[in-house]
């Protein structure tokens, strides 16, 4: 039995993710709001209970499916690994998802502390990001079955233009919107073109698209860990609070690992505007002569700012 004819399997993955989609329109602001108001350990209490709902919901409502494309074994569904182009797809699809994710993951702190948006509007916005992957799903699954490599090609230069844009934009509010808003609809909708193109390369067993669900996985894993790295914008919202001024001046880095350690107030010569990030350990309280500026800050805080001045911070 097959769920649907290859001619039309595009549309037929559109129409599965927008499952997925429904969720981060409807599931992401409601998360965002419990977590809010009842803490973070709640929203993920009534994750767990929707989750259970969900597998029992399947188990009772699909109908068990026989052996896909002529069936086989293990070993035959191995042997279109030996197949180097189907790694390089299955690669691209890692890094379509890891470069949405990169910024997906920190939306809600830069909009709040980046952007300057209330915590209360956030969860409005992110039910404008998620219609957003509704209709971009839909479309790019109706085109996904005839123009599956322009899709892609047209979708990742969009996704690099929105992505790019935002990590420059993202202080100012109406553009933060638009940009995330676009991230949306060019972002995780290159699924159906995706997944179109594995079956193509390799064949919809089910061994090929649970490898490739693997692969789309490790891109959620490599785009959330590492934008928190201290060199990328979004490094900087996790580890200081904010993002660095753009352009950079001198050879200064997006932002210094040394400054992952503060959280700095915009008038930070003196040392008592210095406030500790809480998510690093306090370091040992040690007795050293300080020398004091002219202008009353001390000359060490000075020094501190002029080599870190690209990484500006938010009070807490």
């Amino acid at each position: 039995m097959q769920p649907a004819r290859p001619e039309v399997r595009g549309r037929a993955i559109a129409l599965v993710m927008n499952g997925l989609m429904l969720g981060t329109l409807l599931g992401l602001p409601l998360s965002t709001l419990v977590g809010e108001h009842f803490g973070w350990r709640m929203a993920f209490w009534v994750i767990s209970g929707i989750t259970v709902l969900a597998a029992l919901a399947t188990f009772a409502g699909i109908p068990r499916l026989g052996r896909a494309e002529g069936g086989g074994g293990v070993r035959q569904e191995l042997v279109v690994f030996r197949n180097p182009r189907l790694w390089l797809v299955l690669s691209t699809s890692t890094l379509i998802i890891g470069a949405t994710f990169s910024a997906f993951s920190y939306f809600h702190p830069i909009l709040t502390e980046v952007t300057g948006f209330a915590a209360g509007t956030v969860p409005l916005l992110l039910v404008g990001y998620g219609a957003a992957t509704v209709i971009g799903n839909t479309v790019v699954g109706r085109l996904a079955d005839r123009y599956t490599v322009g899709v892609q090609l047209v979708g990742l230069s969009l996704n690099f233009l929105f992505l790019a844009g935002f990590a420059v934009f993202a202080h100012l509010p109406v553009p933060a919107v638009v940009l995330m808003t676009g991230i949306g609809l060019v972002g995780v909708t290159m699924n159906p073109a995706m997944v179109t193109r594995v079956q193509r390369t390799g064949n919809a067993r089910p061994l090929v698209n649970t490898v490739h669900s693997s692969f789309i996985t490790l891109g959620v894993i490599v785009g959330s860990s590492g934008a928190d790295w201290p060199s990328t914008p979004s490094g900087c919202v996790a580890r200081c609070g904010s993002v660095p001024r753009w352009p950079p001046s001198g050879s200064a880095r997006w932002c210094p690992t040394s400054c992952a350690a503060l959280r700095r107030h915009p008038n930070h010569s003196h040392p008592s505007r210095i406030t500790r990030n809480p998510r690093f350990p306090r370091l040992p309280n040690r007795k050293r002569s300080v020398r004091r500026a002219p202008d009353g800050g001390s000359a060490a805080g000075r020094a501190i700012s002029g080599e870190f001045g690209d990484c500006h911070g938010v009070d807490t």
